[in-house]
């Protein structure tokens, strides 16, 4: 799901800019297939072809365009979001300053990119006329190596588009939120097949405007993220700040617990006391529950103690600390896919099993005896799928 509802003018964004080195495209091989001898002279013109359908005006007044319409568009999204709350703002006619401002800003960065593919384009085009001419290639085999050089800069040019739009569509919206009095957004991602785990993780975590090192949507090239106003502690805001605050209990108690001698006795008890404070000593915790950290950090050491007590062995806890930090998973995968992952194996003392958690892929192997988790590690999509066939 979209949740900004742009992808048509997405497409249309990266259809006008994949135009661009088409039509050079076109022209380069017209001039190749004219019968002209092909040198050096040859080929700086083709690179001054290339400059004139990726750097000149045509490129900057489609940036122009699109960043127009996406600011509006983030705007009216933002503008939707506070409705909610019962919050409206006027939309003047016209931009102000600031707004105009900062939409150069946006602008300029697009056609800095944009010029640098250019540059990065005439010197692979350079490059493979040059080695084909260097390898007596007929026109054919040249017009091939053109043909895969504008190919990639399509591509290129078509990641540029998506990404810059949502830089472009975000900054509205967080202009209008900021507008509004509001301190706090929770970020808000396309949860589907495509998304990868860093946005997954991100979803629907909250942080302040005022931070200037809080994360913002785009995260990567292609990153389809928004982000939404927090206001009031609704049951979906709770639900974020409850998920970040157990997030946060697991690492710090996989850290605890990861790091006791295997051979050495501690009590529950002194394992929740050195959770507790770690927690209460955490800024991201105390930044999401305000007030609330202390109380909070006692009873959520608590249930989580007995969660590693009741779900993982200590084994299981030390590969999470040495081998998951590494791998990029935590004990919260391993708790998903132990609890609804696929059966892979069912043996005599244990159980195996693999799925996803939040765009990874993991193997676990559980007890029979207590149903703790034994060992976890991380596996490929390809090795998720032919496990559940072989199963």
């Amino acid at each position: 799901m979209d949740p900004t509802r742009t992808k048509i003018l997405r497409e249309e964004f990266v259809k006008a800019l994949k135009k661009l080195p088409e039509s050079a495209r076109q022209e380069i091989i017209e001039a190749l297939s004219s019968g002209t001898e092909i040198n050096e002279a040859t080929i700086e013109e083709m690179k001054q072809i290339l400059s004139k359908h990726l750097a000149g005006d045509k490129v900057e007044q489609i940036l122009s365009h699109f960043t127009i319409l996406f600011w509006n568009r983030g705007a009216e999204f933002a503008n939707r979001q506070l409705k909610r709350y019962g919050i409206t703002i006027e939309i003047p006619p016209h931009l102000s300053i600031l707004e105009n401002e900062t939409l150069t800003h946006l602008k300029n960065m697009q056609l800095d990119l944009i010029k640098g593919l250019s540059e990065e384009t005439k010197k692979a085009l350079a490059f493979q006329l040059r080695e084909g001419l260097i390898k007596g290639e007929s026109i054919p085999k040249l017009t091939e190596r053109v043909k895969n050089v504008i190919n990639d800069t399509k591509w290129k040019a078509e990641r540029i588009a998506r990404t810059e739009s949502m830089r472009v569509f975000n900054t509205a919206a967080e202009d209008r939120y900021k507008k509004a009095g509001v301190r706090k957004y929770r970020i808000l991602e396309a949860i589907d097949e495509r998304t990868c785990r860093t946005c997954i993780i991100y979803h629907n975590k909250i942080y302040r405007f005022d931070d200037p090192s809080a994360p913002r949507p785009p995260f990567h090239p292609n990153c389809r993220g928004t982000i939404v106003p927090v206001i009031v502690e609704d049951p979906e805001v709770r639900r974020s700040i409850n998920q970040e605050s157990r997030e946060i209990a697991f690492d710090k108690a996989t850290e605890i617990i990861g790091k006791i001698d295997p051979r050495k006795f501690v009590s529950d008890e002194e394992n929740i006391t050195r959770l507790a404070t770690m927690l209460k000593q955490d800024v991201r915790f105390r930044e999401l529950l305000g007030s609330k950290a202390s109380d909070t950090a006692k009873k959520l050491a608590i249930e989580t103690i007995e969660t590693f007590k009741r779900e993982f062995t200590h084994h299981a806890i030390i590969q999470a600390l040495e081998r998951g930090k590494k791998e990029g998973y935590n004990l919260i995968d391993v708790l998903k896919v132990k609890k609804r992952g696929r059966i892979i194996r069912d043996l005599k003392r244990e159980i195996h099993k693999a799925g996803k958690s939040r765009g990874i892929y993991l193997y676990v192997i559980e007890s029979k005896k207590d149903g703790r988790a034994i060992t976890h590690w991380k596996i490929t999509e390809n090795k998720y799928r032919k496990l559940v066939k072989e199963g």
